[in-house]
């Protein structure tokens, strides 16, 4: 399945169950963006590239457009719902940061876009740009224990929000350049090279409060 952007849409979402048939046609229709482009896009298309009968998919959509705004819903819920169960369930407050971090890369590498940028750079772009908060609230939601734990380790509120922002638009400029296996294990080593950093901080303020201490004394 390649990531694919609509153009922001004017409206909400329709609710659709994800049925067997409503996922079929969700993924057939981000294939046939990738191969034909919006605006070429027509039902037929997405009929044929999802293998599902035209009265199958009449029976959830009215038109292409209502197709392309479940299309990106869908997969913007698709990457909500999967970075927030990266992490769950997993207590060590830093191996949940390195299951979020392994989730968003694998997630990014599997999803990439082929010639999205050639076919529909626009609505590519629009995706990310109407959808970009949604992607930073859900990484804050996943990484919020481990955040808890660098505090304590500072004994200071670290900028979450930043880190947040930097870790959601690095991974969208690898869409842009795709990653080399060596990004990729830099980006895999993120939370272990960020607890060192707090470790050391921690560490060097220690130091400095024992030699005042001493120095008061």
């Amino acid at each position: 399945m390649r990531l694919i952007a609509t153009e922001i849409e004017p409206e909400p979402a329709p609710e659709v169950e994800l049925s067997p048939s409503v996922i079929r046609i969700m993924s057939g229709a981000l294939d046939a963006i990738a191969s034909r482009g919006v605006k070429r896009l027509s039902m037929s298309d997405i009929i044929d590239a999802s293998g599902v009968s035209r009265g199958t998919v009449y029976r959830y959509f009215s038109n292409k457009d209502e197709v392309l705004v479940a299309v990106a819903e869908y997969v913007c819920v698709g990457f909500e719902t999967g970075i927030r169960e990266a992490g769950a369930g997993i207590e060590d407050p830093m191996e949940r940061f390195k299951a979020v971090m392994r989730f968003y890369g694998r997630y990014t590498n599997e999803n990439s876009p082929d010639r999205v940028f050639e076919v529909e750079p626009a609505f590519h772009l629009s995706f990310f740009r109407s959808r970009f908060t949604r992607y930073k609230l859900a990484v804050l939601d996943a990484l919020e224990p481990s955040f808890d734990y660098l505090d304590g380790l500072l004994d200071e509120a670290i900028n979450r929000d930043a880190i947040v922002e930097m870790l959601v638009r690095t991974q969208l400029s690898t869409l842009l350049v795709p990653a080399s296996p060596e990004w990729n294990r830099l980006w895999d080593d993120t939370a272990e090279n960020i607890e060192k950093w707090a470790l050391r901080i921690a560490a060097t303020y220690a130091q400095n409060s024992a030699r005042k201490g001493s120095n008061n004394g």
